[in-house]
């Protein structure tokens, strides 16, 4: 049985949590590794071919290819010049190139790059992308960047290989993804303009009849937090029609719940993927470039608003709430996030 480790963003993140699974699951006859704190241990609880390894350097530094037979990081935007994940530095350049002089391969999974600074990031991932085995990218703008390396390909998010059973929707119920502004430097200034359009949104759904569902993807990145700053922009004679999702772990728990909303206003990229799979009626405020790339690169049919150009009190009519037309096509085509290593695995 191989031996294969996994990179990946380990807090409890609900996209994260659906990547590994899939790949758990996917690859069955597999045992992984992968280094997870304590308190986040749970999700893969119920997986047995999943072993937690402690004490293993997140970063490529110290790190020695010979340990395993082979390496897979999957994650999302974990190529962002001057971010807090350092996926890109003279560490990584040499780990690639060990693991290509002993012949262990290292595959990439369901990334995109950027946003990036300098031509000297974009030179040193072009050497890192060239040493591993592959690099498939989750959005076109990044695959156009590299596309003349031999190792780098395209397919949809990884996410759209989920199988989710479709279910009758729950009527007049309207969901919303929502995230902390107050992390990101770009938009925290517009933290006190979200939360009053959001709320005079709420308070507009439920005058019409409609139940709200404010959705925690990542407690850890401050979802929480921010639905309980929300709720005291609620007037509280409106609070009975609101009731909170929150992501802990179980994911069949969370799906369960959110496949049945009939309406979602997505904020996280992963909550567009997943309205998308469950054919509800959406509305995506965009806070990244990487939102608005895949929106395009797959034709999605649908209205967005992008949390730059907020203005206080933005009215979301149900009109502007649109399915996904071509999912099934789409879903098809990302089983190429997994061709590699499907035929290394073969």
């Amino acid at each position: 049985m191989k031996k294969i480790f996994v990179m990946l963003y380990a807090r409890a993140n609900l996209g994260d949590d659906l990547f590994l699974q899939i790949l758990l699951e996917r690859y069955s006859n597999v045992q992984f590794y992968i280094n997870i704190d304590k308190e986040f241990s749970h999700i893969v609880k119920n997986h047995k071919n999943v072993t937690i390894v402690e004490k293993q350097p997140e970063t490529f530094e110290n790190r020695k290819p010979e340990e395993y037979d082979g390496y897979i990081y999957i994650g999302g935007s974990i190529f962002m010049e001057g971010g807090t994940v350092y996926n890109i530095d003279s560490h990584a350049e040499k780990f690639m190139e060990k693991c290509k002089e002993k012949n262990i391969p290292f595959f990439y999974i369901s990334s995109n790059f950027g946003p990036y600074k300098t031509e000297e990031y974009v030179n040193l991932a072009r050497r890192i992308y060239s040493n591993c085995n592959e690099i498939c990218f989750r959005d076109r703008y990044s695959y156009e960047l590299f596309k003349d390396i031999e190792t780098v390909t395209y397919a949809p998010d990884a996410i759209f290989t989920y199988n989710i059973e479709q279910t009758e929707k729950q009527k007049n119920t309207i969901g919303i993804s929502v995230i902390d502004l107050s992390i990101r430097e770009d938009l925290k200034y517009l933290e006190k303009e979200y939360y009053k359009t959001l709320s005079s949104n709420i308070c507009n759904y439920v005058d019409n009849g409609y139940e709200i569902a404010l959705i925690s993807f990542c407690k850890y990145e401050g979802d929480e937090k921010a639905i309980s700053k929300l709720k005291k922009h609620i007037p509280k004679h409106y609070l009975d029609k609101v009731h909170v999702i929150k992501y802990n772990g179980n994911i069949q728990k969370f799906i369960d719940k959110y496949k049945r909303i009939e309406y979602m206003i997505c904020s996280r990229f992963h909550a567009m993927i997943l309205s998308a799979i469950c054919k509800q009626k959406m509305f995506v405020m965009s806070y990244s470039k990487k939102i608005d790339n895949v929106i395009k690169d797959l034709e999605f049919s649908i209205k967005t608003l992008d949390l730059h150009e907020l203005k206080e009190n933005t009215l979301i009519n149900l009109e502007q709430f649109k399915k996904t037309q071509n999912i099934d096509y789409i879903r098809q085509a990302s089983q190429g996030q997994f061709k590699k290593i499907d035929e290394y695995f073969a």
